[in-house]
């Protein structure tokens, strides 16, 4: 059920030279979904209460992360000025409301916080600066619209309530060329969803795909997957994944646009937040993804054993989102790399909001980073940028590593054909990390260097980074031509 509300939200403006002018009053108006009456408990959240201009918003349990801490998910629709207020469950000393570059300060009056959203935006809630502990996730989105017509026989429509169609022996929904799989806000659909080699399809709607069991069959564990296609859109979406299985992927695939995806998958972990393998011309746009593994993986995946025969990477635009991972890397290219070439790939305007290493190894895996390429294989790397991009808190900040091993062992490289990176950018990178921040370049041999590598106004705790004498540096004897501006 839909509640539309019209709210008042009174802000303060103040004059620079002459004191206070008048209040200023700016509606706001809010859309809720409810969650399905249907809903199994346990899929429900009462770790905080939410309440967004005068409503109650119904939130989530997106599952346990690798600390089990439960992460609480919750979404409405907004337009104008909107009060928020959060009064989490447990008493707290200290809040943080993120990403920083949002600027909400918040005002606390008991256990309530309350802010104010001027615009459509996704914000997160740590309690205490526990990182690793409860968690709220905000999705505020704009207004939706163009909503299709459920009985279009091209749409495949589900309405508000809770879907199951999942468990062990259930078939995943595949979708065919020309349609519209539609997710209703206040629906879960609980299942898996299959796009394989179809073009012109689209996934959309308010609503959930959660996945939380094992199907063990031929199509794999993955929430969403689009295989082979071209053409093909995803669009506002929540998937939440409660498996230790990667949450979506596209493979092989051409010209797809992701916007506004939400992904929450904190089991511990290869739970992924969406993976881009073996393909190009993908753009995303507005994406936000807590997961126990890489947020963003860009991998070179195929049944070649010859990079040089593998599908290449190319024209990879990232841009405009928020990114979590509670293991491995926030922004990774690699490591699987089985590729004919990596090229144009671009991230940005991005702010990383947490980047842990590993649960069971902290601080001994040290090629993890919150914006990470790892090669295994010998290929070609060039033209790789990355824009405003902000690292809150994070083990490591760059990696950009040549290696035969990843993972103790459990994926092996190959170093015989021709491979070398060059032509990556790194610019306006600002890191506000207590980690080490540390900046690591690591050829592999005489054969195979990384080159023509720029760093451009890297700030670290407020101090710009001046040359490669700087002690956040770690470069081996196979880089060159590294600079910084």
């Amino acid at each position: 059920m839909k509640i539309t509300i019209q709210c008042l939200v009174v802000s303060l403006l103040l004059a620079m030279t002459f004191g206070c002018s008048q209040l200023a009053e700016t509606p706001g108006t809010v859309t809720t979904y409810a969650a399905p009456d249907d809903l199994p408990v346990h899929l429900r959240s009462t770790d905080f209460t939410v309440v967004a201009g005068d409503e109650n918003i119904d939130l989530y349990n997106g599952g346990s992360n690798s600390w089990n801490n439960s992460i609480t998910y919750g979404s409405f629709d907004m337009s104008g000025h909107v009060k928020v207020t959060i009064t989490p469950d447990t008493n707290f000393e200290t809040y943080q409301l993120v990403p920083y570059s949002l600027d909400l300060a918040g005002e606390r009056e008991g256990n309530t916080i309350s802010f104010t959203l001027k615009k459509p935006v996704n914000v997160s809630l740590v309690l205490d600066g526990n990182y690793q502990g409860k968690v709220l996730h905000l999705f505020a989105q704009a207004p939706e619209t163009d909503i299709p017509d459920a009985s279009d026989p091209s749409v495949i429509y589900f309405g508000p309530g809770y879907h199951d169609l999942g468990g062990y022996g259930a078939e995943p929904t595949f979708l065919k060329s020309g349609q519209t799989l539609y997710i209703a806000g206040g629906a879960i659909l609980r299942g898996r969803v299959r796009a394989n080699d179809v073009t012109d399809v689209t996934i959309r709607g308010r609503g959930t795909l959660l996945n939380d069991y094992i199907a063990n069959d031929e199509h794999s564990n993955i929430t969403l997957a689009l295989n082979y296609v071209t053409n093909t859109k995803v669009e506002d979406i929540i998937v939440n994944n409660d498996t230790a299985s990667w949450t979506s992927a596209v493979h092989g695939s051409s010209f797809v646009n992701v916007t506004n995806y939400k992904g929450v998958s904190p089991k511990f972990a290869s739970s992924d937040g969406f993976d881009i393998n073996s393909s190009h011309d993908i753009t995303f746009d507005g994406s936000f993804i807590h997961s126990a593994d890489d947020a963003v993986a860009i991998k070179g995946l195929s049944h070649e054993t010859d990079p040089a025969k593998a599908l290449p990477i190319y024209n990879i635009t990232y841009k405009n989102s928020q990114l979590w991972s509670d293991a491995n890397n926030a922004i990774g290219i690699g490591a699987e790399t089985v590729a004919a070439y990596v090229k144009n790939i671009k991230f940005q305007n991005i702010d990383i909001l947490y980047n842990f290493d590993d649960r069971d190894h902290p601080d001994v895996l040290p090629d993890r980073s919150a914006i990470n390429i790892f090669a295994l294989n010998a290929t070609h790397f060039s033209d790789i940028a990355f824009e405003d991009i902000r690292v809150e808190k994070a083990k490591r900040l760059i990696n950009i590593q040549m290696d035969n091993t990843f993972y103790f062992g459990a994926l092996q490289g190959n170093w015989v054909g021709e491979g070398s990176m060059k032509g990556i950018t790194y610019k306006n990178i600002t890191s506000y990390s207590d980690g080490s921040n540390e900046i690591k370049i690591a050829g592999w041999d005489d054969d195979h260097l990384i080159s023509d590598v720029i760093f451009q106004n890297i700030k670290i705790n407020g101090k710009t980074v001046g040359n490669v004498q700087d002690p956040h540096f770690t470069i081996n004897n196979y880089a060159r031509d590294i600079k910084v501006k």
